[in-house]
């Protein structure tokens, strides 16, 4: 799973805000992705149509526990996940709005 440079900068914000629960997030996330793929991927939906960095970009949410649920898009390269984007904002609509703008944005 790869964090740092490759994710957005809300992404970062994020991992920021929630600075001493980045390790725990990071972990959850990581894990909630883990048993995702070793479970064929049934909850994960596409977050967009077109392909991000070569790669459809796929969606899940997560529950964080006390840092509350999240939507997460990422890449998968492999047994590699790459986290692209962060978002509280749980209804499908207004997450994937959220995801093509933040990552037009990053793509100029």
């Amino acid at each position: 799973m790869i964090f740092g440079s490759q994710a957005t900068d809300f992404s970062q914000w994020w991992l920021t805000k929630h600075a001493g629960s980045q390790a725990l997030a990071k972990e959850r996330i990581g894990a909630i992705l883990e048993r995702e793929q070793a479970t064929g991927l049934t909850k994960v939906k596409l977050a967009l149509r077109q392909p991000v960095a070569g790669r459809p970009c796929f969606e899940l949410r997560c529950n964080l526990a006390k840092l509350g649920s999240v939507r997460v898009a990422f890449t998968l390269d492999g047994q590699v996940a790459r986290i692209w984007f962060i978002s509280t904002s749980l209804q499908k609509a207004t997450f994937t709005s959220e995801v093509s703008r933040v990552l037009r944005e990053v793509s100029k």
